[in-house]
């Protein structure tokens, strides 16, 4: 119970702040613009950031696949944190991780601008993520599974080493808006992928 009252509260800051600055969730959507995005240069803070709330830290569970094995760990997240990373309208049904045929053109896009120079062998962390429908741990095991799905297709499709990319599931815990609709649930289904450094 304490801990979901603690899950509740930070989610409804971390929307919040998103909310409160006005911005429209961004997501990428060609080769160039994930390119631009993941090869910029780290500034002080994202442009969502409320005056105040710098500098805020939470703790939140993540699963992650290392070969067969999947791990729970907790992560420090910084709403200052500003490393470069992509939100990618990778759609999945509600429920599910097979990725819809509309999204493969995104993926492609994705796998060639992971094959430009600029990124061509960096370590990449792909991180999914759900909406608030079914338990926390349900959709920890969701969200890695929809992680893995856009492995499987970037290695299936791509010159992509396995090795250089690593999986983990975020669940529920960062929402880009708030999941009071089917329409802002589908933008929370997502994937997110970033450039470790």
């Amino acid at each position: 119970m304490i801990r979901l009252i603690i899950t509740v509260v930070a989610l409804t800051v971390f929307c919040t702040v998103y909310a409160a600055a006005g911005e429209e969730p961004v997501f990428q959507t060609t080769k160039e613009e994930i390119v631009k995005e993941l090869t910029r240069p780290v500034s002080r803070t994202r442009g969502y950031i409320q005056q105040g709330q710098q500098g805020k830290q939470r703790n939140i569970v993540v699963y992650e696949k290392k070969q067969t094995e999947t791990i729970e760990k907790i992560v420090v997240i910084n709403n200052n944190n500003n490393t470069p990373r992509v939100n990618l309208k990778v759609e999945f049904n509600f429920d599910s991780y097979t990725i819809r045929p509309e999204s493969y053109r995104l993926l492609r896009e994705l796998g060639n601008a992971l094959e430009t120079e600029n990124i061509s062998g960096s370590n990449i962390a792909i991180m999914g993520h759900t909406d608030s429908d079914g338990t926390d741990q349900y959709n920890l095991g969701l969200s890695l599974n929809r992680a893995l799905a856009v492995k499987q297709y970037l290695i299936a499709n791509f010159s992509i080493k396995p090795a250089n990319l690593r999986v983990l599931g975020y669940g529920e815990a960062m929402p880009l808006v708030f999941n009071t609709t089917a329409a802002n649930k589908q933008i929370n289904r997502r994937v997110e992928v970033r450039v470790e450094r």
